[in-house]
């Protein structure tokens, strides 16, 4: 068994065919039909039902697939690691990251990398969780900070950091209470994302099992957007404590902790699972951890 047989196994799963998957490797369907023949000898057994529109896993392949990839994965990371030997991490991360993070995490984050790692070369996607995590499934970025609402999966989600939602309005002379109860909102002018944003569907189900509807008065995807109505037009939003960070320390806006219930917004880390962090990819995420765990101005 060798790597390149793995790697061709891998290939024809995820296109589920022979002849895609020849195309591209760039060798011809007989010999890469040899291969799989060679790879399932050598196991004992059949790893893919051969049909007239292609090929599907048998049980067995469904099994070796998973742990076929874990060792490719390792592979490149040994490669990787080994031509970076001796030397300082560089070359290109590609990070997406919240709107709510930006501002309190990207300036300190290439500051920090500049002076120590200057080969490093960050590039930066702002969206939010749900493009984040295709930019990730699709390599488009390297690493992905994104947001959870609901309960988190121990075993999958790499947390980041966790805070309380805020109920965020106007500055004096109007300044919120220190808690809101989560019943309050029902009377309130709301500015918030429109669904299937993770926080939206969270407050429309919440409101839901309380008995009452929010008073949604504008739908703004944007974060900027949402703080300057707040500012200028007397209405609400809920926010991480991130994503105001600024504007509470130049009090421009007020907050107030929702309770009963407490809200919680959880950031997670994710990256491409088919390709393996470089070590300046790992730096940068280091480091992003780093900086998080320091205390600013305001609390991320």
């Amino acid at each position: 068994m060798d790597l390149r047989s793995l790697e061709t196994f891998v290939r024809i799963s995820e296109l589920g065919s022979l002849t895609k998957a020849a195309a591209v490797l760039g060798v011809t369907q007989p010999s890469l039909s040899r291969v799989i023949g060679r790879l399932e000898r050598e196991i004992g057994g059949i790893l893919f039902h051969r049909t007239g529109r292609g090929v599907s896993l048998t049980e067995l392949g469904e099994v070796a697939l998973p742990r076929a990839r874990a060792l490719l994965v390792e592979a490149e990371q040994l490669s990787t690691d080994m031509r970076d030997l001796g030397r300082a991490p560089s070359g290109g991360v590609t990070l997406g990251i919240l709107p709510s993070m930006m501002l309190p995490l990207a300036a300190r984050l290439f500051d920090d990398l500049r002076n120590r790692l200057p080969g490093i070369r960050l590039r930066i996607f702002e969206g939010f969780s749900e493009q984040i995590e295709q930019w990730v499934a699709e390599g488009k970025v390297d690493i992905g900070l994104l947001s959870r609402y609901r309960a988190i999966r121990s075993h999958k989600d790499d947390v980041l950091l966790t805070s309380r939602l805020l109920l965020v309005g106007p500055a004096k002379p109007n300044a919120l209470p220190a808690t809101t109860e989560f019943s309050r909102l029902a009377k309130l002018p709301l500015v918030l994302p429109a669904s299937p944003n993770g926080l939206r569907v969270l407050l429309d189900d919440t409101a839901r099992k309380h008995g009452f509807k929010l008073n949604v008065v504008l739908e703004a995807d944007s974060l900027d957007a949402q703080k300057a109505v707040v500012r200028r037009c007397a209405c609400y939003a809920l926010l991480s404590s991130q994503a105001i960070f600024e504007e509470r320390s130049a009090e421009t806006l007020s907050a107030s902790r929702i309770v009963k219930p407490e809200l919680t917004r959880v950031v997670v880390v994710t990256t491409n699972t088919h390709r393996p962090l470089s070590r300046a990819g790992r730096e940068v995420l280091r480091t992003v951890r780093q900086v998080v765990a320091e205390p600013i101005d305001s609390k991320l």
